[in-house]
């Protein structure tokens, strides 16, 4: 079950070339087992990988890779459904759409596993995937034990949850809460002008925003957003409106969520090229690798957050899981 030096190039979307010294895939509750026992035999460090659609290899793991495969459980108890975190993220939205199950539909395209939704609290287009979730199923690698966490649990907040500090936990199950009348959410600026009467044409036009917006990592290899949106307080929002008068915000909670694709425009950096990776001329928020190795986009996320921190003050956060 365990193989040795695995060329990890096809399991991330970047297509960075390097090898894991040891790999398992995890389809079962016994292959779980199989992984803990082979870690705490050997000592080793261990990464649990979905899709790969959100991680950024810096050089060989020495360590065991867990490729999430576990696809177990997908049921459905009235608005409820309990969902394993192998399946396929999009193809489980359109499962619940299809079974009349309704709140997902604006995070629909985004790529990646059920399982790594929580992890990140993705969301997209006015929702986020924390609203939704009653209960997770977790696999505790340190103990060895099966543990449920709560929706409060998680610790979610903007594209954060405990999940990103706490990697010994492997996410088994999913329990959603959902609704089952569908209220179009259209707060989003390019879904105002319609008035969608079924969830499967809300799903249409995200999908159709997102194709004209997002490059495909099947094509250009890329993690989706590099960069997440800067919090900052309010009156340092005083401070940037003075110089920037047409200033792209949103209100976050107590603190004022910034356009961290309004940022690298402003510093003219759509579509900059560094050795073998690039900002997309698409969405400046994605950057597109070239190279298989991780030098090229690693140095050009850097000449990105420099730029933009001497003109702004603002430090921009990476949102992949740098390794």
């Amino acid at each position: 079950m365990i193989v040795t030096n695995k060329d990890l190039s096809e399991f991330n979307s970047l297509q960075i070339a390097v090898n894991a010294k040891y790999y398992i895939e995890c389809k079962t509750d016994s292959d779980i087992g199989e992984a803990f026992r082979f870690i705490k035999k050997n000592k080793i460090k261990f990464l649990i990988l979905g899709e790969g659609t959100n991680v950024v290899f810096t050089k060989p793991y020495v360590g065991l890779i867990i490729k999430n495969l576990f696809k177990k459980e997908k049921k459905i108890y009235k608005n409820k459904v309990k969902i394993s975190s192998g399946y396929n993220w999009d193809r489980f939205v359109t499962f619940c759409i299809k079974n009349s199950l309704y709140g997902l539909e604006n995070l629909s395209g985004i790529p990646g596993t059920v399982g790594a939704g929580p992890i990140q609290n993705i969301g997209a287009y006015g929702e986020e995937i924390s609203d939704y979730i009653e209960h997770i199923e977790v696999f505790n690698f340190k103990t060895g034990n099966v543990e449920i966490l709560n929706n409060m649990n998680c610790n979610f907040g903007y594209r954060d949850s405990l999940f990103k500090k706490n990697k010994h936990l492997f996410i088994k199950n999913i329990f959603f809460k959902l609704k089952n009348k569908f209220i179009a959410n259209n707060s989003y600026q390019d879904l105002k002008v319609y008035r969608f009467k079924k969830a499967s044409d809300l799903r249409k036009s995200i999908l159709k925003i997102r194709n004209k917006k997002l490059e495909n990592y099947m094509t250009r290899p890329n993690v989706g957003s590099f960069f997440k949106n800067p919090l900052i307080k309010k009156k340092d929002l005083k401070i940037l409106i003075s110089k920037e008068a047409d200033l792209k915000f949103y209100k976050h909670d107590s603190l004022i969520k910034i356009s961290a694709a309004w940022l690298i425009e402003r510093c003219n950096l759509k579509g900059m090229r560094f050795n073998k990776a690039r900002v997309s001329n698409k969405h400046s928020l994605v950057l597109i690798n070239e190279d298989k190795s991780p030098n090229s986009i690693l140095k050009l996320k850097n000449k990105v957050k420099t730029i933009v921190s001497n003109k702004y003050n603002i430090r921009l956060e990476e949102e992949p899981t740098i390794i």
